[in-house]
């Protein structure tokens, strides 16, 4: 099999195979096989923006769901939880839902 770049093809493919400690044959190899699997999934890099806010969104998520395990704590064991943290819990959740939504249309109308 035969694969042929241009020059900056392949510095760029020689610099990545290079940074994963591999021969550029092995490289192209692995890389194929991984995409044909769809173990991988290669993104344009204006969407790798898009995805890394998506990934932010679902951090604070993950954050908005310890933050209400913490208050319940508290409530159930009779305690009392100040209006001020339930109100940020809540603009936390508004905000990320808001995110989350923004994201979603986009996937849908095909801009991400």
């Amino acid at each position: 099999m035969n694969v042929r770049f241009n020059e900056l093809e392949y510095a760029t493919i020689l610099t990545a195979a290079t940074a994963a400690g591999q021969s550029v044959a092995a490289y192209i190899a692995t890389v194929a096989v991984a995409v044909a699997k769809e173990e991988v999934n290669p993104a344009p890099v204006d969407v790798k923006d898009k995805l890394r806010t998506l990934a932010d969104a679902r951090v604070s998520v993950n954050r908005i769901g310890n933050n209400l395990n913490q208050i319940a704590h508290v409530l159930n064991s009779e305690g009392e939880e100040t209006p001020e943290r339930l109100a940020a819990v809540l603009d936390r959740v508004a905000k990320t839902v808001e995110t989350l939504d923004a994201a979603t249309l986009a996937v849908m109308e095909g801009r991400i």
